[in-house]
């Protein structure tokens, strides 16, 4: 696969990572780590690198709209950012001693009863 070729492709996928993420609140993780991991074939521990960057930018970008339009309680976001920081950090060092096919499991895991409950507490309507 040439370089360019590859490019436009992460590109392609981040934009949908980035617009379900602001969409869903899910994060555009959800969407990146597989699409690195599976599609391309880009190691687990560098796919959640490259995944954490992007979802910066995609938070800045989608939490300045929800915030213009009242949608935010910066008092909550504010807690909530202090101890997703801290719960990053200690996960950071936790994952430099587990096993990359580990952290496969538990991002599996994690997805699928994130669907579950997304699932179960909204049912499918059409």
């Amino acid at each position: 696969m040439s370089v360019l070729l590859f490019t436009v492709l992460i590109g392609l996928g981040s934009f949908v990572a980035g617009f379900l993420g602001s969409l869903t609140g899910l994060g555009g993780g959800v969407v990146v780590v597989p699409l690195l991991a599976l599609v391309f074939h880009v190691d687990m521990r560098y796919a959640i690198g490259a995944s954490l960057v992007s979802v910066i930018a995609t938070s800045s970008g989608a939490a300045a709209a929800y915030v213009r339009e009242g949608y935010s309680n910066m008092r909550i976001g504010m807690f909530l950012e202090i101890a997703t920081t801290i719960g990053a950090i200690v996960g950071a060092l936790i994952a430099v001693h587990v096993s990359t096919a580990t952290i496969a499991i538990v991002f599996g895991f994690v997805l699928l009863y994130s669907a579950y409950l997304s699932i179960r507490t909204q049912p499918l309507t059409l």
